[in-house]
C-alpha cells in the first residue's frame, strides 16, 4: 500500500517534492508491554528453586498475549503523538497534519512522507523505546 501510494502522482509525489520510505525496527518490543494475565513461567536454571516459578510482569515472546498487548502498546503510543488509528486495520495509522502513514507489521514501522516529518517522527519514538533505524 505504501509504494504504491509512494508512486502515485498528487500523493507520493508531485511538482519538485516526493515522499520517502523510512523503516524502523523496535527492539525487544514485547518487552515494553505488561503482561495483562496471570502468566507463570519455569525459572531458568541460575535461579531454579524447587517449588518455585516466576511471574511475568511484561510481555514475553513466544507467549499467547504478547502480540495483542504489544498491538495495545503501539497504538496507545501512535495515539499519543497525534496519529489517526486505521479504520480497516488496526497496523494502519495516518497523521493528517504531517501526513504521515504508517504500517505497523509486527515490531516493524514503516512510514510514508516527506524526510523533515520523518526525523520528528523518528525523535517521538525513541523517547519511548529502543529503536534500529533499518533503512530510509
Amino acid at each position: 500500500m505504501l509504494l504504491s501510494l509512494a508512486c502515485t502522482e498528487g500523493i507520493g509525489y508531485g511538482q519538485g517534492w516526493h515522499y520517502k520510505i523510512d523503516f524502523i525496527d523496535i527492539k525487544g518490543a514485547y518487552f515494553y508491554t505488561p503482561a495483562k494475565r496471570n502468566v507463570y513461567i519455569k525459572l531458568p536454571m541460575e535461579d531454579f528453586e524447587e517449588g518455585m516459578c516466576g511471574k511475568l510482569r511484561k510481555s514475553m515472546y513466544g507467549t499467547r498475549d504478547a502480540s495483542l498487548d504489544w498491538e495495545e502498546e503501539y497504538v496507545r503510543f501512535m495515539k499519543s503523538v497525534g496519529f489517526i488509528y486505521g479504520k480497516s486495520s488496526p497496523c494502519l495509522f495516518y497523521y493528517p497534519g504531517k501526513d504521515l502513514r504508517v504500517v505497523v507489521y509486527g515490531d516493524d514501522f514503516t512510514i510514508l512522507g516527506a524526510e523533515h516529518h520523518w526525523d520528528w517522527f523518528r525523535n517521538q519514538i525513541k523517547e519511548v523505546y529502543e529503536i534500529d533505524f533499518k533503512a530510509r
